[in-house]
């Protein structure tokens, strides 16, 4: 048998009101510090947030930066040591001799924080929801794996359509989120657990929530690694004022928070500490064409915009050089970076334009820009700019809704954000596949793709030549796909100096082991 086994050392508004005090209700404040030493405060972070989350379950959520909020709630089925998947809710995994299936083991003795079970019919359920549900953003994802059964009490089997040794990494945190059978048991629970009452197996359970202002997370003691978390309390308020970030760090009405551009350099001389790796938490913004819309249609138009773009522009005018260039979908130091593709399409406003003239638009095109919601304005004002300098009139439209277009594949241009997966196959599936829940011209894929994916998923993770052939799928499925990345940048936290560094996080992950707050 090919066996991998993982060891730790080793690689609304009634509604609502009455949720949040039912909630709370059922909440008892800590009187001690979570580590057990007696302290009469509790340790509480205190998370200022810009924008409010707009799903809660790991299922329907398209938002990639989602998964820095819900790694508090849900726990994953892996996690990541080193760079490779690590038990997380799973203890140890192993695969069929052929690669066509791999059985996982679930630690004994673990609940959700509704009291049901975590175990292989709750992650059986967990998939099959996943693989049919009409909203999942998990679709692409899943695209092969055929079945999951429940073998035991703790067993499970994820049985494929073709060989695939990245399914291990696949589980690891944002595809891993593993939710409560007993709170999606319907499609009316699954609604509400999606909108109102988020139930995992996390560090962190929700004591009070109400939409569009704040949610406060307690400690869950039966987390199966409660040891490690030293947080009593987590408290995320939303819609926070970018510009007063740092000002209410200082007045400590927080104590936590993402910051970007402006806000770096703010922070740093406030004297505030940062937390910030891109090689680990990162964030790439991007252009997505939807090449079943005219004019993208016609590969001269997608070129052309290609080589309309600055990138090094957006460095510098929007993130104030807190950020680097990059020409894919990861940044330089990520595995999957490959160096041939930042000559491919290099700033040539010229050649843009001959591309356009050459697609019969030589006296100009009109096409509107959807932002995310979530961006910086000066990200699409910046795209403006510069595709009117090669003849583009390019209309901002900043719908409140933008997510039913571009989840649906409806909208024609947009621009969004990401923040990584952690397996190698989702990171170019999610951009480039059939059901990728950000290729804007889904169905839109490539035979040369769908031949490099399918070599990757063959190649165990241990292979001297697995890194190469994430690169190679990484630059076939970008050449032909619908993406125009901006800009590279770390994904910085300030901080106040009482909450520890030592943050082991992940891609679009926030490890709140070992971290604690006060002395």
């Amino acid at each position: 048998m090919n066996r991998t086994v993982a060891r730790p050392a080793r690689a609304l508004i009634a509604a609502v009101a009455a949720t949040a005090l039912l909630l709370t209700g059922c909440a008892s404040a800590p009187s001690s510090g979570a580590d057990g030493s007696g302290a009469s405060e509790p340790a509480v972070i205190k998370w200022a947030a810009s924008v409010p989350q707009g799903n809660w379950d790991p299922v329907v959520t398209g938002a990639t930066g989602a998964s820095l909020t819900l790694g508090a709630i849900y726990e994953p089925l892996l996690t990541e040591k080193d760079g490779k998947p690590a038990p997380g809710l799973v203890e140890s995994w192993e695969y069929n001799d052929d690669g066509t299936a791999v059985t996982f083991t679930l630690k004994d003795g673990l609940t959700f924080q509704d009291g049901s079970p975590v175990n292989a019919e709750a992650a059986a359920f967990y998939f099959n929801r996943a693989k049919t549900q009409e909203n999942s953003a998990l679709l692409g994802s899943y695209s092969n794996i055929d079945t999951v059964t429940a073998d035991s009490d703790l067993d499970f089997t994820v049985h494929l359509k073709s060989v695939d040794y990245q399914v291990p990494y696949l589980l690891s945190i944002r595809a891993g989120f593993l939710t409560s059978q007993k709170a999606t048991a319907t499609a009316d629970d699954a609604a509400a657990l999606n909108s109102r009452l988020p139930v995992g197996a996390g560090p962190f359970k929700v004591v009070e929530y109400v939409p569009e202002s704040h949610i406060y997370l307690e400690k869950f003691d039966d987390y199966w690694n409660a040891d490690e978390i030293h947080i009593d309390r987590i408290e995320i308020s939303f819609g926070v004022d970018a510009s007063s970030v740092v000002s209410g760090i200082q007045t400590g009405v927080y104590n936590f928070s993402q910051v970007s551009g402006a806000q770096i350099q703010e922070a740093r001389d406030a004297g505030l500490d940062l937390v910030s790796d891109i090689s680990t938490n990162w964030g790439v913004q991007f252009l997505n064409v939807n090449r079943k819309v005219e004019p993208f249609t016609d590969e001269r138009v997608v070129e052309a915009f290609r080589y309309a773009i600055d990138q090094q522009a957006f460095v510098d005018s929007v993130l104030l050089g807190e950020g680097e260039v990059t020409h894919q979908i990861v940044p330089s130091e990520h595995a999957a970076f490959n160096e041939d593709l930042e000559t491919a399409f290099e700033y040539d406003p010229k050649k843009a334009k001959a591309l356009l003239a050459e697609a019969g638009y030589g006296d100009g095109l009109e096409v509107t820009l959807s932002p995310s919601p979530f961006q910086n304005s000066a990200y699409p004002e910046l795209v403006q700019a510069q595709l009117a300098d090669v003849g583009v009139t390019v209309k901002i439209d900043n719908d409140p809704n933008w997510a039913k277009g571009y989840f649906a594949k409806e909208t024609a241009f947009s621009l969004y954000g990401w923040v990584g997966r952690n397996s190698p196959t989702q990171l170019l599936t999610e951009h480039f596949d059939v059901n990728g829940v950000l290729n804007l011209s889904s169905p839109y894929t490539t035979d040369a793709f769908q031949a490099a994916i399918t070599e990757l998923r063959a190649t165990p993770i241990d292979d001297p030549e697995f890194l190469d052939r994430v690169r190679a799928a990484n630059e076939i499925g970008f050449l032909d796909g619908s993406v125009i990345p901006l800009a590279a940048s770390a994904s910085t936290w300030v901080k106040t100096s009482d909450i520890s560094s030592n943050f082991q996080n992940g891609q679009g992950w926030l490890n709140w082991a070992g971290v604690t707050v006060g002395d």
